[in-house]
């Protein structure tokens, strides 16, 4: 009995070897995290924190490469070129899902061209007006504006970018003749804003806590789900007339299409240990965002959705990527 039971044991110890030598990559090579922005930002601080915890966990070397560039699609570029072995990693945002529609040259297919690992991150978005600006929510925002059709102007941190798209849509939802104004990342859009020659932006709420503890940007409304713990006076678009809008931005780890399914298994398997690790979860809501770490297929179906609801109100307002 203790013979058979010897050589089912040891059969089975074999069978995970082999699926577990399957999973893992060649000797000696890293994995890649491409992040298709710029450093500093919260993809570049959450690919950074994750790589400092997968080397050990992967017993593989984990480097982080910044390609920055059109909005995200010269580093996804990278992504989806890459061979499929398991050593490469995109980590993109939600702008990702509808490159399509404002690029319909792009050299990739932002769903079919990659293999969803997980959502890492949701980060709550909000609507900030400059300290000037008589209105201190939609409907007195919405009544200023449209005494003063084409004069005011709404920021956005990128031609093309989520909150661009954001603002586009509650422009088109309540009617509004308002200017664009794009800027090269937030912290310039900030600028501006605070001065008082734009008149509101979405932006992330960690982008803008700084400026609206010190009085130097106001709050109109969260445009997520739920109301901000800091600022739970503040009523959500949704509770202020807009339930159309759902201005959440995320982060999300991709791979090339073809990567085998058992390292997918494997990186998901690590990447969702790490974001619900208690030191990671604090810093990236100290950094403004919440963990989600969730499923492959919750991954692709997020896509989908976004790129066919953002899609279509971009080919509406024909928004171009310049």
């Amino acid at each position: 009995m203790w013979i058979r039971g010897f050589v089912a044991a040891a059969g089975a110890l074999l069978f995970a070897l082999n699926a577990s030598a399957a999973a893992q990559p060649a000797n000696g090579v890293p994995l890649r995290i491409i992040v298709p922005y710029a450093a500093g930002g919260l993809a570049d601080i959450t690919a950074r924190l994750m790589s400092e915890h997968l080397t050990p966990r992967l017993g593989q070397t984990v480097i982080v490469e910044n390609r920055p560039g059109a909005n995200g699609s010269i580093g996804t570029a990278v992504v989806a070129g890459a061979k499929p072995d398991g050593n490469t990693l995109g980590l993109v945002v939600s702008s990702h899902a509808f490159g399509k529609a404002l690029m319909p040259d792009l050299p990739f297919d932002p769903i079919k061209d990659f293999e969803p690992v997980t959502q890492a991150t949701r980060t709550a978005t909000v609507l900030v007006a400059t300290p000037g600006l008589p209105a201190d929510d939609i409907e007195t925002l919405i009544a200023y504006v449209k005494q003063r059709p084409g004069e005011l102007a709404f920021a956005s941190p990128g031609n093309g970018s989520n909150m661009h798209i954001f603002a586009e849509q509650l422009v088109e939802m309540t009617g509004l003749d308002m200017l664009h104004i794009p800027y090269k990342g937030s912290a310039a859009a900030h600028l501006d804003l605070i001065a008082g020659r734009t008149q509101i932006v979405f932006d992330t709420f960690g982008a803008v806590e700084q400026h609206l503890a010190a009085g130097r940007l106001k709050l109109l409304a969260a445009g997520g789900d739920t109301r901000l713990p800091k600022y739970p006076e503040v009523r959500t678009l949704a509770e202020q007339g807009l339930p159309g809008i759902h201005a959440e931005s995320w982060g999300a780890f991709i791979a090339p299409a073809g990567t085998p399914k058992e390292r997918i298994d494997q990186l998901h398997r690590e990447l969702t240990a790490v974001l619900q690790s208690p030191e990671i979860r604090r810093r990236l809501e100290d950094a403004g965002a919440t963990v989600v770490a969730g499923s492959p297929q919750e991954l692709a179906e997020l896509m989908a959705k976004e790129e066919k609801k953002y899609g279509e109100l971009i080919r509406r307002l024909n928004i171009q990527l310049n």
